[in-house]
């Protein structure tokens, strides 16, 4: 300190004294029980080795200095020192994933969970993703509110539907408070991917959303992902292809956490494709022969592979067949029942918007835009009994086309060319009148546009039906369900209102049944020949309206 103050080496010297002073008093004398438990630690020298990280049980949700004696000597004390061992390398890699990635979150991110009806609900949602547990849940959530809006005096709707849906509409499920399969697959790591920003998988998203024009392309690339996570936590590469045991443990550990054959089938036509993309659209037969060749022959391991499991998804296929038998053919009421349960808030918001209140739709809330939005969806899934595609690729063009009814004035039918079997539905009047509501009042909103006339919109190829992140409806079937959950109605899905309508025809004629089977099926080969069919269409229509008990 031969350049410090006077002061300092004076404040230095006086700690010393301070120092020695508690050693003479105090630091002389130690308990043996003490240095028993310091030589008996797994480090007597260090005590607590600072590389050493708390690791979290996914079983008690506990943070722990030794996991794997934790695992042992309670919650995994009965598995085998393979599982527990598994266990302990998942949550090593969450512990890593968590201090690189879950400390920075985005603004735009906590708007949007702010935002949501159920915001503790996506807030958990959100933190158990990057690696956190949330306890002390209620054993018994609260409901979430249904939006309290003033009754209109609106004429009820004709019909009734069922189905529900919405990206920010979440609803807390009651009926599960276990260990779901998306909660056990993200305790094991499962979830856990690589960047989609790699260049591999860059290149195979841009494949198959402009080559193969695969519109959901996301998921596929996402299971990749996640597979090659498995294969190699570092790094994404394609060398996974000369780790044959390790793929088959990787497809067998899905099965064992409880996904469904299919469901694994579908992560192995996934990452089959990944690796034909780049054998077949790439230059890797120029630059790396050897390993292009090794590509090659795991692609005909995967065969051997879905093979094997074929048969298996054929007995999974069978069985859940049969306990739909077993379960039995719902009513009409009871497949639109949904629709009734949020008519009441539905009619509150289309009458706002019918009286002129907003500004267009801008001062609804998200809750009340998102209300119009999965109720619209109901109706063409459960009242209509269309596919869920109906919703996802109907577009602006085939809705300012719609025709009026030659035999009915007071309907129109709506023809969708894109899903991949064309469709036609039927709206009322009054259901036509919500549909242009929303497309003028609050589809602009979820686009985050000012309002446009109808014919100044450019943008005809859009998707009609735009969800509250500003695109195009990702999985209507998603958003059904979320609205049963929001009324706490026993959730219905599109093949079984179809089936409730088909099983509702063996009273009828071979013509008439041939009729509903067509307006349900739509194995018609283009959509023009389909707008020659909107008679029988409007005769089936006529018929469900009879089975549901509606009135014209």
């Amino acid at each position: 300190m031969k350049n410090s103050s006077e002061a300092d080496i004076l404040a230095v010297v006086e700690s010393a004294k301070r120092a020695a002073s508690n050693l003479m008093r105090t630091g002389r004398v130690w308990e043996y029980s003490l240095l028993s438990r310091i030589m008996k630690s797994p480090d007597p020298i260090g005590r607590q080795p600072r590389s050493r990280k708390f690791l979290l049980c996914p079983i008690c949700k506990k943070t722990h200095w030794s996991l794997p004696v934790h695992l042992r000597r309670s919650c995994m004390r009965t598995s085998s020192e393979a599982d527990i061992l598994a266990v302990v390398e998942s949550a090593k890699r969450a512990v890593s994933n968590l201090l690189r990635t879950g400390r920075v979150w985005e603004y735009s991110l906590l708007s949007r969970i702010m935002q949501s009806p159920d915001t503790i609900g996506r807030m958990i949602e959100e933190l158990e993703s990057r690696g956190n547990a949330v306890v002390g849940i209620p054993t018994e959530a609260p409901t979430a509110a249904v939006p309290a809006v003033p009754d209109v005096p609106v004429e009820a709707p004709a019909e009734s539907s069922s189905e529900s849906s919405g990206e920010l509409y979440q609803c807390p499920d009651t009926t599960k408070q276990g260990t779901s399969l998306r909660e056990r697959m993200a305790s094991l790591g499962y979830y856990k991917k690589h960047s989609l920003d790699h260049d591999l998988l860059v290149s195979f998203a841009k494949f198959l959303q402009f080559d193969m024009s695969n519109e959901n392309f996301k998921q596929e690339v996402e299971n990749v992902a996640r597979f090659l996570y498995f294969m190699d936590p570092q790094q994404a590469s394609l060398l996974f292809v000369r780790q044959h045991e390790k793929s088959r443990e990787y497809f067998l550990k899905l099965s064992e956490a409880g996904l469904s054959k299919q469901t694994v089938q579908n992560y192995i036509k996934s990452v089959k494709r990944f690796l034909k993309f780049h054998t077949g659209s790439t230059d890797l037969c120029f630059t790396d022969r050897v390993l292009h060749e090794d590509c090659k022959n795991y692609i005909s391991f995967l065969d051997n592979i879905q093979m094997a499991t074929s048969k298996q998804v054929s007995k999974e296929t069978t069985r859940k067949r049969f306990d739909t038998f077993q379960e039995g053919v719902l009513s009409s009421t009871q497949v639109t029942a949904v629709l009734a349960a949020a008519k009441k808030d539905f009619l509150a918001v289309i009458g706002k918007l019918h009286a002129g209140e907003c500004s267009p739709g801008h001062q609804l809330t998200l809750t009340e835009l998102q209300l119009v939005l999965y109720y619209l969806e109901a109706i063409v899934i459960l009242e209509h009994a269309q596919w869920p595609g109906v919703v996802e690729h109907m577009t602006v063009t085939e809705w300012i086309s719609r025709r009026r009814d030659d035999t009915r004035p007071g309907f129109v039918v709506v023809a969708v060319k894109e899903h991949k079997t064309a469709a036609t539905f039927v709206l009322t009047q009054e259901q036509e009148m919500w549909f242009d509501l929303y497309f003028s009042e609050v589809r602009p909103v979820m686009l985050g546009k000012k309002r446009k006339r109808v014919e100044d919109d450019d943008e005809t190829d859009e998707r009609f039906f735009i969800s509250s992140t500003d695109k195009a409806i990702y999985n209507a079937s998603n958003d059904l369900e979320r609205l049963h959950k929001k009324y706490q109605v026993p959730k219905v899905t599109s093949q079984m209102a179809r089936r409730a309508y088909e099983t509702a025809t063996k009273e009828l004629s071979d013509v008439q049944k041939t009729k509903v089977a067509g307006y349900l099926t739509h194995s018609t080969a283009t959509a023009e020949k389909h707008y020659r069919m909107k008679e029988i269409g409007s005769a089936v229509d006529a018929f469900l309206r009879n089975l549901r008990g509606d009135s014209e």
